[in-house]
């Protein structure tokens, strides 16, 4: 029984009228690029393509994802029972250096221009994080930016990086992460103008904006920590009004409770505490936590971002390399960190440093599972597919290829090989994934279960 639960519709929609509770996800753009990619017309841009014989098949046995389900979860939940940020396997001596640092560089507006120190110290004071606050458990009510320092405009390296000069990626230097409805979080302190508050997630840690995040009480973590799961497996799951118009969509991979069919969603409670409505999706949308590890899912999975417009750090509703990864993965119930160094060094790892190019395409092949193993090199991740045509292929969202003078642009989640955009007049020395792949990582690997 949930004790802090909003029973009246017509309710939820008062209490959300003030507050828009979940951003609506940037459409989704056409395929078509500035330049045709030899790869992405050669491998297949869809994720049955490359399914086994057998794709009802297992590739982990279901006990196994219930043991990595749990730990996702406990994972998941750390906020609400930590009181540092070592769950993070940060400090914040470590949090307030990297702060410091930020703060004494020269960043670029929109427009090209330096922006004045004036006005970044001014937003520094605003934004001084309170080290000694005791958390509070809060939890996301609307899909927000999470920010190294509370501003919401777009911050810049150089001024190359701030008009796109050459394809460059316009990488907002301000940008660390986002957060989605329902994910808990533990709150330290507001900003001096309190129109941002200071948060950990279970990966990250920075300021989002006050009406996005609320308060939990011990009724509410309870019963969020104690209900059933379910995960979305659909992507931009749009939620209606009452007059049928689409005030949010929600992003695949997002773990909710869930009760008799309809999921579990947090709203902002007339004591400005968290409280909780119920909403049933369209059919196949959601299904229960863990999904069953199987090529068919892999498969839907995958064909549900592909194509997707990349952006850093989940700007605008959108994904980065990294976020695309652990999106993918938490449908299976496991747990992956949020940057892409960190994703592969998951589960178990081969160091590819030291190898030539030959012997990476061969180790990728020969130890390689299909769907379950990350490909990683400095900046960049990638999910393995399999073979195709005696190579492998793989599923990324990717900004672009290094070209002389900057880049020749992808932007957009797609099946390729690894040698993605070696046709490119002017590409870089050394630039092709398989020149700069490191290791091949599984992030999933199989327990021992006794019955």
């Amino acid at each position: 029984m949930l004790k802090r639960t909003l029973k009246s519709k017509r309710l939820f929609w008062a209490v959300t009228a003030s507050v828009l509770l979940f951003a609506l996800a940037a459409p989704r753009a056409a395929d078509a690029a500035a330049r045709k990619f030899r790869d992405i017309e050669r491998f297949p841009q869809n994720g049955a393509a490359y399914m086994p014989p057998e794709p009802d098949a297992a590739i982990v046995d279901y006990v196994n994802q219930v043991v990595y389900a749990e730990e996702y979860l406990r994972r998941h939940f750390a906020p609400w029972s930590a009181e540092d940020l070592s769950f993070l396997d940060l400090t914040f001596d470590r949090l307030l250096n990297y702060y410091a640092s930020l703060a004494k560089k020269r960043f670029y507006a929109s427009d090209g221009v330096v922006f004045p120190k004036k006005s970044l110290d001014a937003i520094v004071k605003n934004g001084a994080v309170d080290a000694s606050a005791v958390p509070r458990p809060g939890v996301v009510l609307s899909a927000a930016d999470l920010r190294a320092f509370p501003y919401g405009q777009p911050l810049y390296n150089s001024k190359d990086a701030a008009l796109g000069s050459g394809g460059r990626l316009k990488l907002d230097a301000l940008q660390i992460s986002t957060v989605r409805p329902g994910e808990p979080l533990a709150i330290y302190n507001a900003s001096a103008d309190s129109n941002w508050i200071f948060v950990a997630t279970g990966t990250a840690a920075g300021w989002v904006t006050s009406a996005a995040i609320a308060p939990a009480d011990r009724d509410f973590t309870d019963m969020y920590v104690s209900a059933v799961k379910s995960v979305l497996v659909k992507d931009n799951v749009k939620m209606e009004d009452p007059d049928g118009k689409a005030v949010a969509a929600f992003k695949l991979g997002t773990v909710l409770p869930s009760e008799d069919g309809a999921l579990l969603l947090p709203v902002r409670g007339k004591d400005g505490f968290a409280d909780a409505i119920r909403w049933t999706p369209e059919e196949g949308a959601a299904e229960p936590f863990p999904v069953p590890f199987t090529p068919k899912n892999a498969a839907r999975t995958i064909d549900g971002m592909m194509g997707e417009p990349y952006g850093w750090g989940g700007k605008s509703g959108l994904r980065d390399c990294s976020s695309m990864t652990r999106d993918y993965f938490s449908l299976f119930g496991i747990w992956l960190p949020r940057n892409s160094g960190d994703q592969s060094f998951a589960g178990s790892r081969i160091s590819l440093k030291d190898a030539s190019a030959r012997e990476r395409n061969e180790t990728v092949i020969r130890d390689g599972v299909p769907f379950a193993t990350l490909i990683h090199m400095p900046g960049h991740i990638m999910l393995y597919l399999g073979p195709y045509d005696g190579e492998p292929a793989v599923f990324h969202n990717t900004w672009g290829v290094a070209v002389t003078g900057g880049r020749a642009v992808v932007g957009r989640a797609v099946a390729t090989g690894l040698r993605l955009g070696e046709e490119i007049p002017g590409k870089a020395a050394d630039s092709l994934l398989i020149d700069r792949i490191d290791a091949i990582s599984f992030p999933m690997i199989e327990f021992v279960v006794s019955e």
